[in-house]
């Protein structure tokens, strides 16, 4: 079909469920980029294509499913779960590792007006995660990340090239990736990083 003749009310319910060409997406998305007035329509299309799932009617789960999965998969199959005795609870709870509020110890740190507290420190896969606060105008040194780098932002303001992140902002680094970020008026994160990466 020539292009002449694409129709986006033809197109557009084939493009919100994922079954054009490239060629067609792409006409699709011109399309709503010269005609913004589109957006409604395909709106509406996607509004539809969320409800198919509940128009249908409920099949019971076959008893066997994860069985035969299992087999196709070549795991041993997982032992069912029983409901959690006294016992299970507690051996869960000894199971749990937690840093209450009252027990963060904060350290200085090698950069100036910033400080970190270590909440767990992975060995074996060369992570660790705390939590960096940062007083006003800090600037951090230039590092590479060996594995990457997340970021949960709990308050004040990161600034990473041009992009400034403040509170409840989540940042991931990409292993090899670097960046000197700063803050202008302080800031307080979560953050998950390797031992390795390079200053």
């Amino acid at each position: 079909m020539a292009i002449e003749n694409y129709c986006f009310c033809e197109l557009a319910p084939l493009y919100v469920l994922d079954l054009l060409s490239d060629s067609k997406r792409l006409w699709v998305e011109q399309q709503l980029q010269e005609f913004p007035e589109l957006a409604e329509e395909l709106a509406y299309y996607y509004t539809a294509a969320t409800a198919i799932p509940y128009g249908v009617p409920v099949v019971a789960m076959a008893t066997d499913l994860k069985d035969r999965l299992f087999a196709l998969l070549e795991l041993a199959p997982v032992e069912s779960h029983q409901p959690i005795n006294q016992n299970q609870s507690e051996n869960v709870q000894r199971s749990l590792t937690a840093v209450r509020a009252q027990d963060i110890q904060w350290q200085p740190h090698l950069v100036p007006g910033v400080e970190i507290a270590i909440l767990h420190t992975d060995n074996v896969k060369r992570e660790v995660v705390g939590i960096l606060r940062a007083q006003k105008g800090v600037h951090y040194p230039l590092h590479r990340h060996a594995i990457g780098e997340e970021i949960y932002m709990l308050e004040g303001d990161l600034i990473i090239g041009s992009e400034v992140y403040g509170t409840f902002d989540y940042i991931r680094s990409t292993p090899g990736s670097s960046h000197a970020p700063y803050t202008k008026g302080g800031c307080m994160f979560l953050f998950r990083t390797s031992m390795d990466d390079e200053y």
